[in-house]
């Protein structure tokens, strides 16, 4: 599988990881309907209630009000990102195991407050392991081409 982001998407979500260094920061893909390519991406406030340095969660009325913002826009959620602060690009344990088979998950590591190692990963049903899903980059995508980027 491949996921494509906008150029502008994945600075925007490098910026949004270091901004939030030493905490985990976390966002969401928006994509053209029933596509990998993701024209946009919503920052939401981390909302794990403990330490935040290795842990993130997504407040699920947040999540449900942006998946109907990106419907009324015609869009999806295609995947959820966030960031690893002094840690490997790869999904954790914990990740894994609180992971939905749907979504991709794009993982920036950040050593030392830089964004680095940007890497996409595919849960499968049972949470038992992950595949690695392929990243494109792309210049010209629609979020590059002054698309609205309200969410």
């Amino acid at each position: 599988m491949v996921i494509r982001l906008g150029r502008r998407t994945l600075e925007e979500i490098h910026a949004h990881a270091e901004s939030t260094y030493p905490e985990e920061c976390c966002g969401l893909l928006i994509a053209s309907s029933g596509s990998k390519d993701v024209v946009d991406s919503v920052k939401m406030r981390n909302a794990f209630s403990g330490p935040k340095h290795d842990r993130y969660h997504i407040d699920p009325l947040e999540l449900f009000k942006a998946d109907r913002e990106a419907a009324r826009r015609g869009l999806t959620i295609a995947g959820i990102y966030h960031s690893h602060p002094d840690y490997p690009a790869t999904l954790s344990k914990f990740d894994i195991a609180h992971s939905f088979a749907w979504y991709s998950y794009v993982v920036v590591s950040v050593p030392k407050g830089e964004a680095g190692d940007t890497r996409s990963w595919l849960p499968n049903q049972d949470h038992s392991s992950v595949a690695e899903e392929t990243i494109e980059i792309r210049d010209g995508m629609a979020e590059d081409r002054g698309v609205s980027r309200k969410a």
